[in-house]
């Protein structure tokens, strides 16, 4: 029995050498027992035992050594539990962790058991079912943006923009002259500023005899007539004036601008020839006018690229400029260099706040709500229209500069799978060319009560049995499961210097027992030899 018990140990101890560097191993230990012959009255304090027996080969669930390799798909589990496996059909557990991808997206490793996990559904949460976890290799569809977070700090000691000239007289330069063989004269073209600061460099003055010495005049703006006006005109030099009111656009909620005309050096006579130069001077008394291609005209931009709804890229753009009312800002929205009117009547979106910085009101509606819809842009190409809800739950008006904190959208083109990550949570997670990722699966461990129970099949793989006790399978870091290493393998826990020691010590029993029955031997023979 002994040397049975010390061969089975040699046996033990050399199959733990020879997997050594065998991912996910794990190494066992002879465990014996002595041997007493029972009889039904049971045994004697002074029996004398009957030799030894192999009571168990225990296998040993300590932690291997971690090494790091290059492959997202190597999984080393760090702590307790097992890979959950399915071996056609039939569940394996295992803690050697070296997968690949088969040709059909299944993760699997070298004896091509899967690997299985919690499954996500169409939005990519994660389900209760369990199964193989399969990988998709299709394109990621596009999202076209519908939101764009502005998290920005609007410089409350920034200036306003530089006033803009507005146009309130017309003076003739030098000697003017006017026929009154009643015919009427146009000025040559000058140009005039509107209270916003925009210029019109078509505008004329048109004389019109109004008979004596009476001039009807009217200033024209791209040929259309404003109010007349009417002045005399003397044969000498005068200072005649003459008050005309000009409409920027026409429009009913746009103010008229009163422009003097100064007649000074204007005369009219018989047989005269045209007018004289005219000048329009201008007083600078109101803000200049907001224009995307004159920087001086708002005080800081930001953009961003933003998406369509079949994934073609536009660049969004957000001019901000401070007016006269003190905590008052205009902010005006573009989308590949087409303006997005906004709620007021330039085509701004009006942002308003408190002497503490905070953001009051978005177009006179207080905040919160901090966010507005723009009004609806065509992207073309077939794709549908876009609007843009702006965030502006993050825009403050302090002190210390123009600073963007938070500038993103949720929208991105589609994209294609350039790689898999697993984080240690199991989670896995594919990897586009978009820069985006999609939650595939989550790997699933195993742990039993007594693993030292499980059954071993080969290929560092144990099924469960009736002393292990049924699995308790959840995420890795939940309950008593460990977590998991991507890049990285498990190796075997043997340890070559210990196992070489107890090589040494079941050597030497087994030479002892051999010697015993060597011993045994030459006593029955000294017996036999007895006359």
């Amino acid at each position: 029995s002994g040397l049975n018990a010390a061969s089975t140990d040699l046996q033990v101890i050399g199959n733990n050498v020879a997997n050594a560097s065998t991912t996910g191993f794990k190494q066992s230990r002879t465990e014996f027992a002595d041997i007493y012959a029972l009889s039904n009255l049971g045994t004697a304090s002074d029996a004398v035992g009957s030799g030894v027996k192999v009571a168990s080969v225990a296998q040993q669930f300590s932690q291997g050594n971690t090494e790091f390799t290059n492959n997202a798909l190597d999984l080393a589990i760090s702590g307790q539990g097992f890979f959950r496996l399915d071996d056609n059909g039939t569940i394996v557990y295992s803690r050697a962790g070296a997968f690949g991808v088969d040709n059909d997206g299944f993760i699997v490793n070298s004896s091509d058991q899967q690997l299985t996990g919690y499954m996500v559904d169409d939005v990519g949460n994660i389900t209760g079912a369990q199964g193989s976890i399969q990988l998709r290799t299709d394109d990621l569809s596009p999202r076209a943006t519908t939101s764009v977070d502005l998290g920005l700090n609007l410089d409350a000691d920034a200036e306003v923009p530089a006033a803009a000239v507005t146009t309130s007289a017309i003076q003739f330069t030098g000697a003017g002259i006017l026929d009154t063989d009643d015919a009427s004269y146009t000025t040559a073209a000058f140009s005039i500023f509107d209270n916003y600061g925009n210029e019109v460099n078509n505008a004329t003055l048109l004389f019109t005899p109004a008979g004596g010495a009476d001039w009807d005049v009217e200033l024209l703006v791209g040929g259309a007539p404003t109010q007349p006006a009417t002045t005399a005109a003397g044969v000498g030099i005068g200072t005649d004036v003459a008050t005309l009111n000009w409409d920027p656009d026409g429009a009913a909620n746009q103010p008229t601008v009163p422009i003097t005309i100064d007649t000074t050096g204007l005369v009219s006579q018989a047989g005269g020839g045209g007018t004289s130069d005219v000048t329009a001077l201008a007083d600078g008394s109101a803000q200049r006018g907001f224009s995307v291609t004159d920087a001086t005209s708002y005080n800081r931009s930001t953009s961003l690229t933003v998406f369509d709804s079949l994934g073609a890229s536009h660049l969004a753009s957000f001019y901000y400029r401070k007016t006269e009312v003190p905590g008052e800002w205009e902010s005006y929205t573009f989308i590949n260099g087409t303006q997005i009117p906004g709620a007021q009547a330039n085509g701004s979106d009006l942002l308003n706040f408190s002497t503490g910085g905070e953001l009051l009101s978005i177009n006179g509606v207080p905040a919160p709500p901090s966010s507005i819809s723009t009004s609806a842009y065509n992207p073309g190409g077939g794709a549908a229209s876009m609007s843009l809800t702006l965030d502006y739950s993050g825009l403050t008006q302090y002190g210390g500069g123009f600073n963007v904190n938070e500038l993103s959208q949720d929208g991105f083109t589609t994209g294609r799978l350039s790689g898999i990550d697993i984080d240690d949570t199991g989670m896995v997670l594919a990897r586009f060319s978009n820069g985006q990722t999609r939650v595939e699966a989550q790997v699933t461990l195993a742990n039993f009560r007594n693993p030292q129970g499980l059954r071993p099949l080969g290929d560092t793989s144990w099924a469960e049995s009736f002393d292990s006790g049924a699995p308790l399978v959840g995420a890795p870091g939940s309950s008593s499961l460990g977590l998991v290493q991507s890049g990285s393998l498990e190796g075997s826990n043997v340890d070559l210097t210990e196992q070489l020691v107890n090589m040494i010590t079941a050597q030497r029993n087994f030479q002892a027992n051999s010697q015993v029955i060597s011993t045994a031997d030459t006593i029955t023979q000294t017996i036999i030899n007895i006359r």
